[in-house]
Protein backbone atom coordinates (compact mmCIF):
# COMPACT_ATOMS: atom_id res chain seq x y z
CA UNK A 1 0.00 0.00 0.00
CA UNK A 2 1.21 3.51 -0.84
CA UNK A 3 2.45 5.75 2.07
CA UNK A 4 1.13 9.24 2.55
CA UNK A 5 4.33 11.31 3.09
CA UNK A 6 3.57 14.02 5.41
CA UNK A 7 3.84 17.69 3.77
CA UNK A 8 6.73 20.03 3.36
CA UNK A 9 7.08 22.53 6.17
CA UNK A 10 8.35 25.79 5.41
CA UNK A 11 11.69 26.78 7.47
CA UNK A 12 11.20 28.44 11.00
CA UNK A 13 13.40 29.91 13.51
CA UNK A 14 13.76 27.79 16.38
CA UNK A 15 12.44 29.30 19.56
CA UNK A 16 15.15 29.73 22.76
CA UNK A 17 13.55 29.56 26.29
CA UNK A 18 10.21 29.34 24.57
CA UNK A 19 7.20 30.38 26.82
CA UNK A 20 3.46 29.70 27.10
CA UNK A 21 2.60 32.36 24.94
CA UNK A 22 4.99 31.09 22.19
CA UNK A 23 3.28 27.29 22.65
CA UNK A 24 -0.03 28.38 22.62
CA UNK A 25 0.38 29.96 19.52
CA UNK A 26 2.15 27.04 17.62
CA UNK A 27 -1.18 24.97 19.01
CA UNK A 28 -3.65 27.90 17.54
CA UNK A 29 -2.05 27.45 14.07
CA UNK A 30 -2.45 23.67 14.33
CA UNK A 31 -5.83 24.03 15.10
CA UNK A 32 -6.52 26.81 12.78
CA UNK A 33 -4.93 24.54 9.66
CA UNK A 34 -7.06 21.23 11.48
CA UNK A 35 -10.46 23.64 10.09
CA UNK A 36 -8.86 25.26 6.87
CA UNK A 37 -6.76 23.25 5.59
CA UNK A 38 -6.72 24.59 2.02
CA UNK A 39 -5.89 28.53 3.15
CA UNK A 40 -3.09 27.38 5.62
CA UNK A 41 0.12 25.64 5.09
CA UNK A 42 0.15 22.89 7.15
CA UNK A 43 2.03 23.69 10.39
CA UNK A 44 4.91 21.49 12.24
CA UNK A 45 3.50 18.98 14.21
CA UNK A 46 4.78 17.28 17.89
CA UNK A 47 6.35 14.14 17.11
CA UNK A 48 5.39 11.61 16.93
CA UNK A 49 1.54 12.59 15.69
CA UNK A 50 2.33 12.48 11.96
CA UNK A 51 3.78 8.66 12.16
CA UNK A 52 1.70 5.50 12.31
CA UNK A 53 4.12 3.32 14.26
CA UNK A 54 7.98 3.83 14.67
CA UNK A 55 9.50 6.26 12.06
CA UNK A 56 6.23 4.91 9.87
CA UNK A 57 3.79 6.46 8.20
CA UNK A 58 0.16 6.18 7.43
CA UNK A 59 -1.10 4.85 4.07
CA UNK A 60 -3.30 6.37 1.55
CA UNK A 61 -5.82 4.05 2.04
CA UNK A 62 -5.74 5.15 6.16
CA UNK A 63 -6.26 8.71 4.90
CA UNK A 64 -9.13 8.30 3.06
CA UNK A 65 -10.60 5.93 5.49
CA UNK A 66 -10.30 8.11 8.52
CA UNK A 67 -9.40 11.56 7.15
CA UNK A 68 -6.14 14.10 8.42
CA UNK A 69 -4.02 12.13 10.66
CA UNK A 70 -2.27 14.67 11.23
CA UNK A 71 -4.95 15.52 13.57
CA UNK A 72 -6.53 14.21 16.84
CA UNK A 73 -9.56 13.38 15.24
CA UNK A 74 -8.54 11.23 12.70
CA UNK A 75 -5.59 9.48 14.75
CA UNK A 76 -7.54 8.67 17.59
CA UNK A 77 -10.02 7.13 15.43
CA UNK A 78 -7.52 4.93 13.90
CA UNK A 79 -6.11 3.93 16.98
CA UNK A 80 -9.34 3.09 18.32
CA UNK A 81 -10.45 1.26 15.07
CA UNK A 82 -6.72 -0.43 13.95
CA UNK A 83 -5.78 -1.52 17.88
CA UNK A 84 -8.70 -2.50 19.89
CA UNK A 85 -6.28 -3.75 22.29
CA UNK A 86 -5.67 -0.10 23.50
CA UNK A 87 -8.97 0.16 24.67
CA UNK A 88 -10.59 -0.36 28.21
CA UNK A 89 -10.68 -3.32 30.46
CA UNK A 90 -13.55 -5.71 29.20
CA UNK A 91 -15.27 -5.19 32.75
CA UNK A 92 -16.00 -1.78 31.86
CA UNK A 93 -18.10 -2.56 28.62
CA UNK A 94 -21.66 -2.63 31.01
CA UNK A 95 -20.62 0.81 32.02
CA UNK A 96 -20.02 1.91 28.59
CA UNK A 97 -23.10 0.38 27.20
CA UNK A 98 -25.35 2.03 29.76
CA UNK A 99 -23.59 5.32 29.06
CA UNK A 100 -24.17 4.97 26.00
CA UNK A 101 -28.11 4.64 26.29
CA UNK A 102 -28.36 7.94 27.87
CA UNK A 103 -29.25 10.88 25.75
CA UNK A 104 -25.93 12.69 26.66
CA UNK A 105 -22.64 11.13 27.57
CA UNK A 106 -21.47 14.33 29.30
CA UNK A 107 -24.10 15.14 31.13
CA UNK A 108 -23.93 11.51 32.98
CA UNK A 109 -19.63 11.45 32.38
CA UNK A 110 -19.80 12.43 36.18
CA UNK A 111 -21.97 9.30 37.43
CA UNK A 112 -20.12 7.02 36.11
CA UNK A 113 -16.74 7.92 35.95
CA UNK A 114 -15.51 6.81 39.77
CA UNK A 115 -16.49 3.29 39.31
CA UNK A 116 -14.77 2.98 35.62
CA UNK A 117 -11.66 4.38 37.35
CA UNK A 118 -12.35 1.47 40.26
CA UNK A 119 -12.61 -1.02 37.15
CA UNK A 120 -9.80 0.59 35.74
CA UNK A 121 -7.36 -0.09 38.89
CA UNK A 122 -8.48 -3.26 39.54
CA UNK A 123 -7.65 -4.71 35.90
CA UNK A 124 -4.27 -3.08 36.92
CA UNK A 125 -3.39 -4.31 39.96
CA UNK A 126 -4.26 -7.91 38.25
CA UNK A 127 -1.88 -7.49 35.53
CA UNK A 128 1.17 -6.10 38.06
CA UNK A 129 -0.43 -9.51 39.81
CA UNK A 130 0.15 -11.85 36.89
CA UNK A 131 3.38 -10.10 36.10
CA UNK A 132 4.35 -11.53 39.92
CA UNK A 133 3.26 -14.72 39.45
CA UNK A 134 6.58 -16.40 40.03
CA UNK A 135 8.28 -13.73 41.31
CA UNK A 136 10.80 -15.04 44.36
CA UNK A 137 10.15 -12.33 46.70
CA UNK A 138 14.30 -11.86 46.67
CA UNK A 139 16.34 -8.55 46.32
CA UNK A 140 16.52 -8.45 42.20
CA UNK A 141 20.36 -8.80 41.49
CA UNK A 142 20.75 -9.26 38.18
CA UNK A 143 19.09 -8.30 34.61
CA UNK A 144 17.46 -11.67 34.29
CA UNK A 145 15.75 -11.44 37.65
CA UNK A 146 14.33 -8.34 36.45
CA UNK A 147 13.27 -10.32 32.82
CA UNK A 148 9.24 -9.72 32.72
CA UNK A 149 6.75 -10.76 29.60
CA UNK A 150 4.07 -7.83 29.59
CA UNK A 151 0.78 -8.86 30.34
CA UNK A 152 -2.34 -7.20 29.29
CA UNK A 153 -6.00 -6.99 31.01
CA UNK A 154 -8.88 -9.01 29.15
CA UNK A 155 -10.31 -6.18 26.01
CA UNK A 156 -14.13 -7.20 25.56
CA UNK A 157 -15.99 -8.03 22.01
CA UNK A 158 -17.31 -5.20 21.96
CA UNK A 159 -14.40 -2.54 23.00
CA UNK A 160 -13.30 -0.77 19.79
CA UNK A 161 -16.95 -0.13 18.41
CA UNK A 162 -17.90 1.41 22.26
CA UNK A 163 -15.00 2.99 22.70
CA UNK A 164 -15.51 4.71 19.01
CA UNK A 165 -19.28 5.61 19.73
CA UNK A 166 -18.25 7.48 22.73
CA UNK A 167 -15.52 9.52 21.08
CA UNK A 168 -17.93 10.54 18.08
CA UNK A 169 -20.81 10.97 20.75
CA UNK A 170 -18.62 13.38 23.14
CA UNK A 171 -17.00 15.36 20.07
CA UNK A 172 -20.54 16.13 19.07
CA UNK A 173 -22.21 17.66 22.36
CA UNK A 174 -19.55 19.20 23.24
CA UNK A 175 -18.95 21.13 19.67
CA UNK A 176 -22.38 21.96 20.15
CA UNK A 177 -22.37 23.27 23.26
CA UNK A 178 -19.02 25.18 22.39
CA UNK A 179 -21.19 26.65 19.43
CA UNK A 180 -23.95 28.15 21.81
CA UNK A 181 -21.27 29.50 23.68
CA UNK A 182 -21.40 26.60 26.99
CA UNK A 183 -18.26 25.96 28.18
CA UNK A 184 -20.18 24.09 30.90
CA UNK A 185 -18.60 20.11 30.36
CA UNK A 186 -15.49 20.66 28.77
CA UNK A 187 -13.74 18.96 31.64
CA UNK A 188 -15.98 16.14 30.88
CA UNK A 189 -14.88 15.87 27.59
CA UNK A 190 -11.06 16.35 28.32
CA UNK A 191 -11.55 13.40 30.84
CA UNK A 192 -13.35 11.24 28.44
CA UNK A 193 -10.92 12.11 25.36
CA UNK A 194 -7.84 10.79 28.39
CA UNK A 195 -10.01 7.57 28.82
CA UNK A 196 -9.62 6.44 25.44
CA UNK A 197 -6.37 7.17 24.97
CA UNK A 198 -5.19 5.99 28.32
CA UNK A 199 -7.87 4.35 30.21
CA UNK A 200 -6.24 2.77 33.04
CA UNK A 201 -4.22 6.19 33.84
CA UNK A 202 -6.44 8.91 31.89
CA UNK A 203 -8.79 10.02 35.26
CA UNK A 204 -5.37 10.98 37.05
CA UNK A 205 -4.79 13.71 34.75
CA UNK A 206 -4.51 17.68 35.98
CA UNK A 207 -8.11 18.16 34.34
CA UNK A 208 -8.48 21.79 35.79
CA UNK A 209 -5.43 22.99 34.52
CA UNK A 210 -5.83 21.05 31.11
CA UNK A 211 -9.57 22.40 31.12
CA UNK A 212 -7.71 26.29 31.36
CA UNK A 213 -5.68 25.95 28.82
CA UNK A 214 -8.51 24.06 26.08
CA UNK A 215 -10.53 27.42 26.86
CA UNK A 216 -7.42 29.85 26.41
CA UNK A 217 -7.20 28.20 23.06
CA UNK A 218 -10.71 28.30 22.18
CA UNK A 219 -10.85 32.34 22.89
CA UNK A 220 -7.00 32.49 20.85
CA UNK A 221 -9.00 31.13 18.10
CA UNK A 222 -12.05 33.69 18.26
CA UNK A 223 -9.80 36.23 18.59
CA UNK A 224 -7.87 35.27 15.26
CA UNK A 225 -10.33 34.01 12.87
CA UNK A 226 -13.77 33.51 12.75
CA UNK A 227 -15.66 30.69 14.42
CA UNK A 228 -19.65 31.85 14.01
CA UNK A 229 -19.72 30.24 10.35
CA UNK A 230 -18.12 26.74 11.40
CA UNK A 231 -20.20 24.06 11.29
CA UNK A 232 -20.97 21.23 13.96
CA UNK A 233 -18.26 19.01 11.96
CA UNK A 234 -15.68 21.61 11.69
CA UNK A 235 -16.32 22.54 14.98
CA UNK A 236 -15.63 18.69 15.90
CA UNK A 237 -12.49 19.01 14.73
CA UNK A 238 -11.25 21.61 16.21
CA UNK A 239 -12.35 20.45 19.79
CA UNK A 240 -10.40 17.29 19.16
CA UNK A 241 -7.25 18.84 18.04
CA UNK A 242 -7.46 21.24 20.92
CA UNK A 243 -7.41 18.15 23.26
CA UNK A 244 -4.72 16.92 21.90
CA UNK A 245 -2.92 20.61 22.01
CA UNK A 246 -3.57 21.37 25.82
CA UNK A 247 -2.84 17.69 27.26
CA UNK A 248 0.79 18.51 25.87
CA UNK A 249 0.76 21.37 27.53
CA UNK A 250 0.15 20.09 30.73
CA UNK A 251 3.23 17.78 30.64
CA UNK A 252 5.36 18.93 33.89
CA UNK A 253 8.32 18.54 31.63
CA UNK A 254 7.21 21.66 29.73
CA UNK A 255 8.54 23.90 32.77
CA UNK A 256 12.56 22.68 31.80
CA UNK A 257 12.13 23.38 28.18
CA UNK A 258 14.77 25.40 26.59
CA UNK A 259 14.02 25.20 22.86
CA UNK A 260 11.75 24.57 20.00
CA UNK A 261 12.85 23.37 17.26
CA UNK A 262 11.45 23.23 13.49
CA UNK A 263 12.84 20.14 11.02
CA UNK A 264 11.26 18.40 8.70
CA UNK A 265 7.39 18.41 9.92
CA UNK A 266 8.16 18.00 12.93
CA UNK A 267 8.04 20.24 15.94
CA UNK A 268 10.55 19.31 18.20
CA UNK A 269 10.45 19.96 22.17
CA UNK A 270 13.69 20.00 23.76
CA UNK A 271 14.12 20.35 27.89
CA UNK A 272 16.79 19.82 30.51
CA UNK A 273 16.04 16.92 31.97
CA UNK A 274 17.51 16.07 35.34
CA UNK A 275 20.12 13.21 35.03
CA UNK A 276 19.34 11.65 38.39
CA UNK A 277 15.45 11.59 37.80
CA UNK A 278 14.86 9.45 34.85
CA UNK A 279 13.52 5.77 35.39
CA UNK A 280 14.31 3.28 32.90
CA UNK A 281 12.04 0.21 31.70
CA UNK A 282 15.04 -1.60 29.96
CA UNK A 283 18.17 -2.28 30.55
CA UNK A 284 20.99 -1.22 28.38
CA UNK A 285 23.67 -3.30 26.49
CA UNK A 286 27.30 -2.83 27.89
CA UNK A 287 29.13 -2.68 24.69
CA UNK A 288 26.56 -0.25 23.39
CA UNK A 289 27.18 2.08 26.10
CA UNK A 290 30.68 1.94 25.55
CA UNK A 291 30.34 2.82 22.42
CA UNK A 292 28.73 5.83 23.34
CA UNK A 293 31.47 6.57 26.10
CA UNK A 294 33.87 6.52 23.35
CA UNK A 295 31.73 8.82 21.24
CA UNK A 296 30.88 11.54 23.44
CA UNK A 297 34.63 11.88 25.00
CA UNK A 298 35.11 12.56 20.87
CA UNK A 299 32.75 14.93 21.07
CA UNK A 300 34.26 16.86 23.55
CA UNK A 301 37.36 16.78 21.71
CA UNK A 302 35.84 18.33 18.66
CA UNK A 303 34.37 20.91 20.66
CA UNK A 304 37.55 21.63 22.16
CA UNK A 305 36.02 20.82 26.11
CA UNK A 306 33.34 23.57 25.44
CA UNK A 307 30.62 21.13 25.36
CA UNK A 308 29.29 17.66 24.77
CA UNK A 309 26.76 17.65 22.77
CA UNK A 310 24.59 14.33 21.89
CA UNK A 311 21.47 13.30 20.53
CA UNK A 312 18.35 13.92 23.11
CA UNK A 313 16.45 11.09 24.36
CA UNK A 314 13.05 11.30 24.51
CA UNK A 315 11.27 11.30 27.64
CA UNK A 316 7.46 10.95 29.16
CA UNK A 317 6.09 11.29 32.60
CA UNK A 318 4.15 8.42 33.88
CA UNK A 319 2.33 8.00 37.31
CA UNK A 320 4.12 6.04 40.13
CA UNK A 321 2.10 2.96 40.51
CA UNK A 322 2.25 2.50 44.26
CA UNK A 323 1.93 6.07 44.94
CA UNK A 324 -0.86 8.19 43.91
CA UNK A 325 -0.04 11.58 43.03
CA UNK A 326 3.38 11.32 42.24
CA UNK A 327 5.17 11.10 39.19
CA UNK A 328 7.73 9.09 37.23
CA UNK A 329 10.21 10.42 34.09
CA UNK A 330 10.49 7.26 32.47
CA UNK A 331 13.21 7.33 29.22
CA UNK A 332 11.32 6.28 26.15
CA UNK A 333 14.29 6.35 23.83
CA UNK A 334 17.95 6.90 24.68
CA UNK A 335 18.79 3.99 27.56
CA UNK A 336 22.38 3.94 26.39
CA UNK A 337 23.20 8.21 25.95
CA UNK A 338 21.74 8.59 29.84
CA UNK A 339 23.69 5.04 30.89
CA UNK A 340 26.89 6.80 29.33
CA UNK A 341 26.43 10.27 30.81
CA UNK A 342 25.94 8.63 34.21
CA UNK A 343 28.87 6.25 33.98
CA UNK A 344 31.32 9.19 32.73
CA UNK A 345 30.35 11.51 35.47
CA UNK A 346 30.63 8.47 38.13
CA UNK A 347 34.11 8.18 36.54
CA UNK A 348 34.93 11.87 36.45
CA UNK A 349 34.10 11.86 40.00
CA UNK A 350 36.75 9.31 40.57
CA UNK A 351 40.44 10.46 41.94
CA UNK A 352 42.18 7.89 39.46
CA UNK A 353 41.21 5.04 37.29
CA UNK A 354 41.87 2.23 39.55
CA UNK A 355 41.16 -1.76 40.06
CA UNK A 356 37.71 -3.06 38.58
CA UNK A 357 36.76 -4.05 42.09
CA UNK A 358 37.51 -0.80 44.09
CA UNK A 359 35.86 1.45 41.55
CA UNK A 360 32.82 -1.22 41.92
CA UNK A 361 32.76 -0.33 45.80
CA UNK A 362 32.85 3.64 44.53
CA UNK A 363 29.83 2.83 42.37
CA UNK A 364 27.63 1.67 44.65
CA UNK A 365 28.15 4.89 46.51
CA UNK A 366 27.80 6.98 43.73
CA UNK A 367 24.58 5.46 43.40
CA UNK A 368 23.22 6.01 46.74
CA UNK A 369 24.46 9.77 46.80
CA UNK A 370 22.88 10.35 43.55
CA UNK A 371 19.55 8.01 44.26
CA UNK A 372 19.85 5.80 41.34
CA UNK A 373 17.27 2.70 42.13
CA UNK A 374 18.80 -0.78 41.99
CA UNK A 375 17.87 -0.88 38.46
CA UNK A 376 20.46 1.55 37.83
CA UNK A 377 23.20 0.14 39.89
CA UNK A 378 22.69 -3.20 38.06
CA UNK A 379 23.09 -1.59 34.86
CA UNK A 380 26.09 0.66 35.61
CA UNK A 381 28.06 -1.95 37.34
CA UNK A 382 27.74 -4.49 34.18
CA UNK A 383 28.99 -1.67 31.82
CA UNK A 384 31.84 -0.82 34.44
CA UNK A 385 32.83 -4.34 34.48
CA UNK A 386 33.06 -4.66 30.73
CA UNK A 387 35.14 -1.61 31.08
CA UNK A 388 37.54 -3.19 32.77
CA UNK A 389 38.16 -6.17 30.52
CA UNK A 390 40.90 -6.83 28.52
CA UNK A 391 38.82 -5.95 25.70
CA UNK A 392 38.29 -2.37 26.27
CA UNK A 393 41.82 -1.51 27.36
CA UNK A 394 42.29 1.18 24.69
CA UNK A 395 38.98 2.74 26.12
CA UNK A 396 40.38 2.95 29.93
CA UNK A 397 44.09 4.52 28.49
CA UNK A 398 42.04 6.81 26.53
CA UNK A 399 40.17 7.65 29.64
CA UNK A 400 42.77 8.20 31.59
CA UNK A 401 45.27 9.82 29.30
CA UNK A 402 42.36 12.54 28.76
CA UNK A 403 41.40 13.18 31.91
CA UNK A 404 40.80 16.75 32.02
CA UNK A 405 38.33 16.27 29.53
CA UNK A 406 36.98 13.60 31.40
CA UNK A 407 36.68 15.64 35.21
CA UNK A 408 34.54 18.26 33.00
CA UNK A 409 31.36 15.13 33.26
CA UNK A 410 31.70 15.26 37.25
CA UNK A 411 29.63 18.59 37.40
CA UNK A 412 26.73 17.23 34.56
CA UNK A 413 23.16 17.43 35.99
CA UNK A 414 21.09 17.26 33.19
CA UNK A 415 20.81 15.67 29.91
CA UNK A 416 19.06 17.07 26.81
CA UNK A 417 15.42 15.44 26.16
CA UNK A 418 13.13 15.52 23.46
CA UNK A 419 9.43 15.83 25.37
CA UNK A 420 6.93 13.28 24.36
CA UNK A 421 3.83 12.05 25.33
CA UNK A 422 3.80 8.08 25.77
CA UNK A 423 0.02 7.59 24.75
CA UNK A 424 0.60 8.90 21.48
CA UNK A 425 2.58 6.68 20.63
CA UNK A 426 1.77 3.02 19.22
CA UNK A 427 4.56 1.69 21.13
CA UNK A 428 5.49 -1.85 19.70
CA UNK A 429 6.08 -5.22 22.45
CA UNK A 430 8.95 -6.80 20.41
CA UNK A 431 8.78 -10.19 22.64
CA UNK A 432 5.29 -10.75 22.01
CA UNK A 433 5.21 -9.32 18.34
CA UNK A 434 7.93 -12.09 16.94
CA UNK A 435 6.25 -14.64 14.63
CA UNK A 436 2.52 -12.36 14.85
CA UNK A 437 1.37 -10.84 11.41
CA UNK A 438 0.72 -7.60 13.08
CA UNK A 439 2.94 -6.01 15.87
CA UNK A 440 1.57 -6.31 19.08
CA UNK A 441 1.18 -3.33 21.54
CA UNK A 442 1.99 -1.91 24.64
CA UNK A 443 -0.44 0.36 26.91
CA UNK A 444 0.43 3.26 28.22
CA UNK A 445 -0.03 1.32 31.80
CA UNK A 446 3.30 -0.57 30.65
CA UNK A 447 5.64 2.11 31.03
CA UNK A 448 4.19 3.11 34.92
CA UNK A 449 4.85 -0.75 35.67
CA UNK A 450 8.12 -0.97 34.04
CA UNK A 451 9.56 2.10 34.77
CA UNK A 452 8.66 1.81 38.74
CA UNK A 453 12.06 0.96 40.67
CA UNK A 454 9.80 -0.15 43.40
CA UNK A 455 8.52 -3.13 41.46
CA UNK A 456 10.89 -6.26 39.85
CA UNK A 457 9.62 -5.94 36.33
CA UNK A 458 12.19 -4.56 33.30
CA UNK A 459 12.36 -5.36 29.59
CA UNK A 460 15.42 -6.96 27.98
CA UNK A 461 18.01 -5.23 26.09
CA UNK A 462 17.10 -4.32 22.99
CA UNK A 463 14.43 -6.32 22.95
CA UNK A 464 11.70 -4.85 24.66
CA UNK A 465 9.76 -2.04 23.18
CA UNK A 466 10.15 0.03 20.19
CA UNK A 467 8.71 3.75 19.74
CA UNK A 468 10.24 5.26 17.00
CA UNK A 469 12.10 8.52 16.61
CA UNK A 470 11.98 11.61 14.47
CA UNK A 471 14.50 11.61 11.60
CA UNK A 472 15.89 14.78 12.20
CA UNK A 473 17.00 16.36 15.59
CA UNK A 474 19.21 18.74 17.39
CA UNK A 475 22.21 17.90 19.05
CA UNK A 476 22.34 19.62 22.06
CA UNK A 477 24.97 19.37 25.11
CA UNK A 478 25.00 17.72 28.58
CA UNK A 479 24.63 20.45 31.20
CA UNK A 480 26.39 21.85 33.08
CA UNK A 481 30.16 20.61 31.90
CA UNK A 482 32.98 21.81 33.79
CA UNK A 483 31.30 25.00 34.83
CA UNK A 484 28.44 25.85 37.03
CA UNK A 485 26.72 27.49 34.55
CA UNK A 486 24.55 26.04 31.57
CA UNK A 487 25.56 26.18 28.11
CA UNK A 488 23.13 28.07 26.15
CA UNK A 489 21.39 25.92 23.50
CA UNK A 490 21.98 28.69 20.97
CA UNK A 491 25.37 26.89 19.96
CA UNK A 492 25.77 24.95 17.45
CA UNK A 493 28.54 22.10 17.99
CA UNK A 494 30.71 20.14 16.31
CA UNK A 495 30.02 15.81 16.39
CA UNK A 496 30.34 13.35 14.30
CA UNK A 497 27.06 11.31 14.80
CA UNK A 498 27.20 7.77 14.41
CA UNK A 499 24.81 5.19 14.97
CA UNK A 500 25.45 3.85 18.15
CA UNK A 501 25.25 7.50 19.63
CA UNK A 502 21.63 7.75 17.98
CA UNK A 503 20.70 4.45 19.46
CA UNK A 504 20.16 2.88 16.07
CA UNK A 505 22.72 -0.15 16.06
CA UNK A 506 20.42 -3.06 15.86
CA UNK A 507 17.77 -1.21 14.05
CA UNK A 508 17.50 -3.40 10.76
CA UNK A 509 14.58 -4.42 8.68
CA UNK A 510 14.24 -6.30 5.45
CA UNK A 511 12.45 -4.53 2.44
CA UNK A 512 12.09 -6.53 -0.96
CA UNK A 513 14.39 -9.48 0.37
CA UNK A 514 17.22 -6.61 1.05
CA UNK A 515 18.46 -6.03 4.42
CA UNK A 516 18.88 -2.22 5.27
CA UNK A 517 19.39 -0.12 8.68
CA UNK A 518 17.69 3.41 8.72
CA UNK A 519 20.13 5.84 9.15
CA UNK A 520 19.59 9.73 9.97
CA UNK A 521 22.24 12.49 10.97
CA UNK A 522 21.97 15.59 12.51
CA UNK A 523 20.28 17.81 9.79
CA UNK A 524 20.36 21.27 9.57
CA UNK A 525 23.34 21.96 11.90
CA UNK A 526 26.20 24.34 10.44
CA UNK A 527 29.22 23.53 12.27
CA UNK A 528 31.80 25.52 13.86
CA UNK A 529 35.19 25.50 12.51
Amino acid sequence: MATKQPLQRSSRAEIHDPRLTDFLNLALQRMQHVINPAEMEPQPIIFPLAESMRWNYFTQDDWDEFGNLESEYGRLSYTLTRYPERGPPASCERILHQLLEEDSVLDEWLNVAPELETLAMAALHDVCRQQLNGYSKRECMTKSDYATLPADYTIGEDGSELTLKLWHRALEEVALRLMSGSLEHVEQFLQIHAFLKDPIYGFQRPLKDQAKLFEQLLRGLKETMPTDSLNAEAFKRLVAQGAQESAFLTSPLLARVSLIHFAAHHQLTYASVPLDSLARAEFSVPSHVLEVVEEMMLAVASNEGFACPIVPILATTRPVFSKKGEYLTPIIDGNHRATAALLLRFLAGQPLLADGVTMGQHLLGYCIDHGLGRKWQIDLSDVLKDLYTEKYGRLRDQLTSQSPLLRKFATVQHIPALIVQEEDFHTICKQRSVGKSRPVLLHPFHQTLFNDDELPFALPQKAGQTHGRPEVFRLLPLTPFGTSQDVSGREVFKATVRESMNGLADESATMHGRRFRKFVIATQLPLKG
